[in-house]
């Protein structure tokens, strides 16, 4: 059955413009259907969260087992120890509507298998504690390989403020002052569903999700990091 699966993932990984390779790097996202919202309270995230975490790797998993038989709470989900990983997570954000996930592919097909995990896991999920039925996101997860460094910079700085969206609509094309780039990153710091405060070394359970070391070295320290943040947004 295993092998029917890989079979299944591969043969639609060949359809994609950017056919996934070990040791590349890719985007990806998704949304709900019609723009619906995927994330309604915060349980919700969590779940998600939980499925980043445990959906990465070649084991069966069943948050339900961890979570009501055994009655783990989120935080001792996400310190469970792994194997290994299908892919490297560098950076992620989790909107009402939608997600972004900077990834590497740790090993052929890791990618399709993960992402199917993590679609068909959640959407299960969803529509049994919401009563509803049908397709939750619209249709297969979005991709894009990242190809040089400037997309990669750009990546890190896209998805990690992307929460701005929420508070500060179309943020991108503000003309920065000090005053808004202060209430920006105050914002961005108490958003809890995006890699941004791992990277400004917060300690909290959820870092756990990703993988720095996986990708370049572009942040030695957290001041780098905030540095950088503040260069992406007044120089967009």
């Amino acid at each position: 059955m295993r092998e029917l699966l890989v079979s299944i993932v591969l043969c639609i990984n060949m359809l994609r413009k950017d056919p996934f390779v070990t040791g590349e790097y890719y985007h990806l996202y998704n949304r709900g259907i019609d723009k619906r919202v995927i994330f309604k309270i915060k349980k919700d995230y969590e779940r998600f969260l939980m499925l980043l975490y445990l959906a990465n790797s070649n084991e069966a998993i069943s948050i339900d087992e961890l979570t009501c038989r055994q009655q783990k709470t989120f935080k001792e989900v996400l310190v469970l120890e792994k194997i290994e990983s299908l892919v490297s997570i560098g950076a992620w954000c989790l909107m009402p509507n939608h997600f972004h996930l900077l990834v590497r592919q740790e090993e052929d097909g890791g990618i399709s298998k993960f992402m199917k995990k993590i679609g068909t896991g959640y959407s299960m999920f969803f529509n049994i504690k919401y009563d509803r039925k049908g397709a939750l996101f619209g249709g297969p997860f979005k991709s894009k390989l990242v190809d040089d460094d400037n997309y990669m910079r750009h990546l890190f700085g896209y998805i990690n403020l992307n929460s701005l969206e929420i508070k500060f609509p179309n943020w991108e094309n503000v003309i920065m002052i000090n005053s808004l780039l202060g209430g920006m990153k105050e914002f961005l710091k108490l958003y809890q569903y995006s890699s941004y405060p791992d990277y400004l070394g917060e300690n909290r359970i959820e870092k756990n999700i990703i993988t720095p070391k996986a990708f370049p070295g572009y942040f030695e320290d957290n001041q780098t990091f905030s540095d950088f943040i503040d260069d992406y947004l007044t120089e967009k």
